[in-house]
């Protein structure tokens, strides 16, 4: 994959909604906190999706191919099916979001056939990806909906600034908000950036498209709670640029749901190997489709906030192991106990848990830290008693007295 294919396929992944809608929680904070804790959790979180793209194309391996390099094959298809289920989820939220929003602008279309309408263009959108037409329109789609939000931009820029209480969000959450957004896209980014042409276009084009995509769409839905004092969607649905405000909702739903499916049936093949390669891409589409349309809108805001908790918990310990196995470049002896690195990954994951309840600093990177710490401490145990198993075997026995 070439650097102008992939800096616009992440930055089409960034431009969307959910991450307008996720500024804009940021809104009590006021402009000046939260524009600095989207921009320090934003280079965090690229920053960690950058290495994971560096470390899929050194091994020439996707996402969970080197899972399953770190944790074995029992704890690579379990990480596997977490992310099949997480993936499938953000096909389901994206879906959601813009059912909603479409449904905001024009309220006499009822929400279900909206959302079953979007899903099955999200399904279409990733059959389609990979082939000469499906390239040519992603470029096209990305360039004209970059274009469709700069009008946003200037249509927010109209409104009066209000008064905003630094209250019911902290700079702590604010920060991690922005922080585990990318990082959402840890167990995708390898998919791609394994087959890129270069170490360069692998971690630096997936770092520029969707740090530069999303802390845009951050700042806008920032912007629009501050000045508009309410979300993305009421904002759109009040918009006189109804027929944009529809084209962004669209364009942006296609341009980032069908990675989390395209990527689903990648992360599949671990666990199931079907005669019919798309038969998990019909599977996960359909679930997707009668998930939609079934959804109450209403609990949106909270299912998204718990989702992107929960995502964090997970692959973020996941991920602080693989970095360090592939930082530390491990030998084999080291590489030889994956039920260890589960054991460390469940102790990130409950320290992340508790960090997150008690809002105690930044939790992706004290969890982080924490497994990276446990990891040293492990392995060098492990690789001491090692070496000395292999010095005694290898001593000549003592002469007989």
């Amino acid at each position: 994959m070439k650097k102008q294919r992939m800096f616009l396929l992440w930055l089409g992944a960034a431009i969307s909604l959910s991450e307008i809608f996720t500024g804009g929680m940021l809104a009590p904070l006021g402009f000046a906190k939260g524009l600095t804790a989207i921009i320090l959790g934003h280079l965090i979180g690229t920053g960690f999706l950058a290495v994971a793209g560096y470390v899929s194309f050194t091994r020439k391996q996707n996402a969970m191919d080197s899972a399953v390099y770190s944790f074995g094959s029992g704890g690579g298809k379990l990480i596997a099916l977490c992310n099949v289920v997480q993936l499938i989820g953000w096909s389901i939220i994206m879906v959601i979001q813009a059912g909603s929003a479409i449904t905001g602008i024009l309220p006499e279309l009822p929400f279900t056939p909206v959302a079953l309408i979007l899903s099955i263009l999200v399904v279409l959108w990733a059959f389609l990806f990979g082939s000469p037409i499906g390239e040519r329109l992603h470029v096209i789609v990305v360039v004209l909906l970059s274009l469709l939000c700069v009008v946003l931009f200037m249509e927010a820029a109209g409104g009066s600034a209000s008064a905003v209480l630094s209250e019911g969000m902290s700079m702590t959450l604010a920060v991690e908000l922005s922080i585990t957004m990318p990082v959402s896209w840890l167990p995708l980014v390898g998919d791609y950036a394994c087959d890129a042409d270069g170490k360069w276009c692998a971690a630096g084009m997936p770092f520029a498209g969707y740090f530069i995509g999303s802390v845009v769409m951050y700042v806008l839905g920032l912007f629009i709670g501050i000045t508009r004092g309410s979300d993305i969607f009421t904002f759109i649905a009040a918009s006189p640029f109804r027929i944009i405000a529809c084209a962004v909702v669209l364009l942006s739903t296609l341009t980032t749901a069908f990675l989390d499916l395209y990527s689903a049936l990648i992360s599949s093949r671990q666990f199931i190997t079907p005669k019919n390669k798309s038969l998990p891409l019909i599977i996960a589409g359909g679930f997707t489709v009668a998930v939609s349309a079934l959804f109450p809108p209403e609990g949106y805001e909270a299912f998204l906030t718990e989702f992107l908790m929960v995502i964090g918990t997970v692959f973020v310990p996941v991920y602080a192991v693989l970095f360090m196995d592939f930082l530390t470049k491990a030998p084999k002896a080291q590489r030889a106990f994956p039920a260890g690195k589960l054991i460390i990954a469940a102790a990130g994951m409950a320290a992340y848990q508790l960090l997150t309840r008690y809002e105690l600093w930044i939790p992706t990177l004290l969890s982080m830290a924490l497994v990276c710490v446990l990891y040293i401490f492990f392995y060098q145990v492990k690789y001491t008693r090692s070496i000395q198993y292999e010095r005694t075997s290898e001593s000549p026995s003592s002469p007989d007295r």
